[in-house]
């Protein structure tokens, strides 16, 4: 029993432990932002610039400002097998998020935001496709106070704490044994700085610096678990994950064309590379001990590019659009179901509208992905294709009140 246990709980490490990166940039911040492409670093006038550009909140015309956002996620990741079916996980996610600016003096400007940075969503693959039910969840909250410096009319600074929270959540079964899950949740602290620059009431000009993190996430590992002569039975483990979370790097600039008519454009470096490899670990498992598995990841730093408008139209509607395109962080040898990375091209269309001291924004974003294909060498050097791709719908509404 001993030795089939611990063959049995090291293949449950590969798959409790595929906390993948190549999805986990996270950029839905305001309804208004991700409607002009998310190249919103550059002109940061609303309070999402406290995720954005935190230095951007210090320019805002009224001196109290409240957002509340949220998103609703329809993803669809296919993977076609060696054989040629298909299969479909569709694991559709809310996020609400919620900022808010208060301005102290005309220099400082203090800022809140509640929202998630990094992934949000998982992956439910259904046992008739894959031959096991695999389903799995991974998010990270972060609270970010924040506060912005105006140094001058021209120039602004901005710093964020950001208090981190993630979540992790898996459901699948093992053949032959019975269904496992594991719950594990942590803590990490990281930090932001901002600069925004305005040499004329036309141009802006600004960069953000998200530092690294590690996650240590910690929980329970279940198993239910049927052995002859013992009968049915269930192991709870403690359990430990710890994974890196990257650099993240933006630039861009905004150009006011008309009183009616603004330009954004950004790019977004994003040092996935950091993420080097996920560590799990079982502890305490009956006559083994510590079960402790090391997947490596060998992720790429990525970049990303963003550009849209935003036109005013008498009355108080606002148009807005943009697009955005960034490559997959994962190589091909760790594309898998729990992580389908493809390069992926993005376009953002939405409106708005004001009225007194209330805008309300209304953004839809559609995601189109890349096909990527792996081959591996089967039996008797066969070599096996398989294919991957995802493609996203997301709608966005935000409410924003300034007093």
């Amino acid at each position: 029993m001993k030795k089939r246990a611990c063959v049995f709980l090291i293949s449950v490490l590969f798959i409790v432990s595929g906390l993948e990166a190549g999805g986990w940039n996270n950029t839905l911040m305001g309804a208004r932002a991700m409607a002009i492409g998310g190249a919103f670093v550059g002109l940061a006038d609303d309070p999402s610039a406290i995720f954005f550009n935190p230095a951007g909140v210090a320019y805002q015309e009224t001196n109290f400002n409240l957002s509340f956002d949220g998103f609703y996620i329809w993803p669809t990741h296919d993977y076609t097998s060696p054989a040629g079916s298909t299969a479909q996980s569709k694991y559709n996610t809310a996020l609400p998020q919620v900022f808010l600016t208060y301005r102290m003096n005309d220099r400082v400007t203090l800022g809140f935001g509640a929202f998630f940075p990094y992934a949000g969503g998982g992956v439910d693959w259904q046992k008739q496709d894959l031959g096991v039910p695999l389903k799995t969840y991974l998010a990270v909250l972060s609270l970010s106070p924040s506060v912005a410096y105006k140094v001058n009319e021209k120039l602004s600074l901005g710093f964020n704490l950001n208090f981190y929270r993630g979540m992790f959540d898996v459901e699948t079964e093992m053949e032959g044994f019975g269904p496992l899950s594991a719950e594990e949740s942590g803590s990490a602290i990281s930090a932001s700085i901002g600069l925004m620059y305005r040499p004329t009431e036309k141009l802006g000009l600004g960069m953000t610096l998200r530092a690294p993190a590690k996650m240590n996430l910690s929980g329970k590992t279940a198993i239910d678990m049927t052995y002859p002569g013992f009968g049915p039975f269930e192991l709870k483990l403690n359990s430990e994950t710890s994974f890196n979370l990257p650099w993240d790097f933006e630039a861009g600039l905004s150009y006011r064309v008309s009183e009616s008519f603004v330009f954004s454009a950004g790019v977004q470096y994003t040092m996935w590379s950091r993420l080097d490899k996920v560590d799990k670990t079982i502890k305490n498992v009956p006559m083994i001990g510590d079960i402790n598995e090391v997947e490596e990841l060998y992720f790429d730093d990525i970049l990303i590019l963003h550009g849209g408008f935003e036109y005013l139209i008498p009355g108080g509607i606002i148009l807005r659009g943009g697009m955005g395109y960034d490559r997959s962080a994962s190589p091909t040898e760790t594309l898998s179901v729990r992580n389908i990375d493809v390069d992926k091209l993005t376009l953002m269309g939405g409106i708005g509208y004001k009225t007194g001291r209330t805008q309300i924004d209304f953004v839809f974003i559609h995601v189109m992905g890349k096909e990527r294909e792996k081959t591996s060498t089967a039996y008797a050097g066969i070599p096996l294709l398989e294919r991957y791709n995802l493609n996203v719908d997301i709608l966005g509404l935000g409410v924003t009140f300034s007093f």
